[in-house]
């Protein structure tokens, strides 16, 4: 029992770190992206996006195309295909909450589950670029409450 309860707390933490990281490439990236041609080098910034979120290989098995800003932000944050994606990880980090439920304390509890609620909030949609720093704000926040 005590080594389930350790197992589900590391992993809720690993969870929530993970989708903080990932938000973090995300605008890393958009601020790539942003910058002018001449600044940039000559990789894709989109796929040196998903190459450090470990995501490369499973993206360019579903796709099977370059990486655009699109198709990668919808990767990284939202599809279920990418077990590593945002959404997944504050998914996957609510279920763990919940198996330990007693072992949190209550400010851990809401800032989880709040997280999971307001995450609906932002769908699978398309972002536009305010949405999209909204969400990424939304994330680090959910993270740094958590940590706090």
């Amino acid at each position: 029992m005590l080594s389930r309860t350790a197992d589900s707390l590391f992993w809720l933490s690993r969870y929530i770190e993970r989708a903080e990281n990932t938000a973090r490439i995300i605008d890393a990236a958009t601020r790539l992206a942003a910058l002018p041609t001449g600044y940039g080098g000559i990789g894709n910034e989109w796929e040196s996006a998903l190459a450090a979120s470990g995501s490369l290989a499973a993206f360019t098995e579903i796709y099977g195309e370059e990486a655009t800003a699109d198709a990668a932000i919808d990767f990284l944050a939202f599809s279920p295909a990418n077990p590593s994606s945002i959404k997944a990880c504050l998914e996957t980090a609510r279920f763990n909450a919940r198996a330990v439920r007693t072992a949190l304390t209550a400010e851990m509890w809401e800032t989880i589950n709040s997280a999971w609620l307001e995450l609906k909030e932002y769908g699978n949609g398309e972002l536009d670029l305010q949405r999209l720093s909204d969400f990424l704000r939304f994330v680090k926040r959910t993270s740094l409450a958590y940590d706090g």
